[in-house]
């Protein structure tokens, strides 16, 4: 694992053998944890570990540059990535982003009537 994952003190990462973590943040929000040689989990940790929602996401290694995701909360984000950190910052950046306002009418154009209209009269 490189310090260069922990990008703008937002997430925790876990070392592959759960000895040490890396955290640029007192309390970090998600935390992206090796199950597996080939599996990752993403987890909120803002949620007690008996919520169920607490795992965000199954990250899978296809090969060297694919993972495959599965979401367990609609992020509405892709199902692969290039690498776990990837997926880890695609889901900070979603939870982070500000909401677009409610959507409302739209603001009336004022109409003119054709310019040949507008010459005769």
């Amino acid at each position: 694992m490189r310090a260069a994952d922990v990008t703008g003190g937002r997430f925790l990462l876990v070392d592959p053998d759960r000895r040490r973590t890396m955290s640029t943040e007192p309390n970090p929000r998600f935390e992206l944890r090796r199950v597996t040689s080939i599996k990752w989990l993403i987890e909120d940790l803002s949620l007690p570990e008996s919520h169920p929602e607490r795992v965000v996401a199954h990250v899978y290694e296809v090969d060297d540059l694919e993972y495959d995701v599965v979401w367990l909360r609609d992020l509405g984000l892709a199902e692969h990535f290039m690498c776990p950190s990837d997926v880890l910052d695609a889901v900070i950046d979603r939870v982070t982003a500000p909401r677009l306002p409610a959507a409302r009418r739209p603001i009336p154009i004022p109409h003119l009537p054709p310019i040949r209209e507008r010459i005769l009269a």
